[in-house]
């Protein structure tokens, strides 16, 4: 019988130094699971505008064929990356300073085996929702060829440099798609932030 004599882990994150920001929308189911936990948060009376956060967008989100323990579970791909989010009052500040950090980042980190978003509580931030029709979005396109010639020549260079795309109709539409202002900047976004700062 093999011996493992250590554990090597599959999923590590990075702590941020400052904490986690929770949006107003989330901020009563998270402080129930924060204080089931035994977990520290403080409430954001004021917006706070233009802080410095970093923000994790999927590049990919898989759901569970069948429930779990009442749950649609998730796994997440992708990276955390510098933006800044402005914020209403009413969310939440979770500290990374607390005793029980390494269980924070379990349960706020996306990509955590146990994390609440594994659990299924975001998954509606990972759904296309309804959206343009195809037909409108070659309206669209047409008219910002038209109107963008540096768009036009990115376009027309994009198939040589990327042979799936030109081989993928819905990669062409979602090109136009993702550049018009229509297009939701939030869709496969993670609500929680991350920050540097102690707001």
């Amino acid at each position: 019988m093999p011996y493992y004599s250590g554990v090597l882990p599959s999923v590590t994150a990075r702590a941020p130094r400052g904490g986690y920001l929770v949006p107003r929308s989330y901020a009563p189911l998270i402080a129930d699971k924060l204080t089931l936990h035994g977990l520290s948060y403080e409430t954001l009376d004021r917006p706070v505008d233009h802080l410095r956060t970093e923000v994790f967008r999927a590049t990919g989100a898989d759901s569970s064929t069948a429930p779990f323990e009442g749950r649609m579970q998730l796994t997440v791909q992708g990276t955390w990356r510098a933006e800044p989010q402005s914020l209403p009052g009413g969310g939440l500040f979770v500290p990374i300073a607390q005793p029980g950090a390494r269980l924070l980042i379990t349960l706020l980190e996306p990509q955590s085996p146990d994390s609440l978003a594994a659990w299924g509580f975001f998954n509606s931030h990972f759904e296309q929702k309804e959206y343009v029709e195809p037909y409108v979005t070659a309206i669209l396109a047409a008219q910002m060829l038209e109107q963008d010639p540096a768009l036009a020549d990115e376009f027309r260079a994009e198939p040589a440099k990327d042979a799936a795309f030109a081989a993928d109709p819905v990669a062409r539409r979602e090109f136009f798609e993702r550049r018009h202002a229509s297009w939701d900047t939030r869709f496969a976004m993670y609500p929680v932030l991350r920050t540097e700062l102690i707001p």
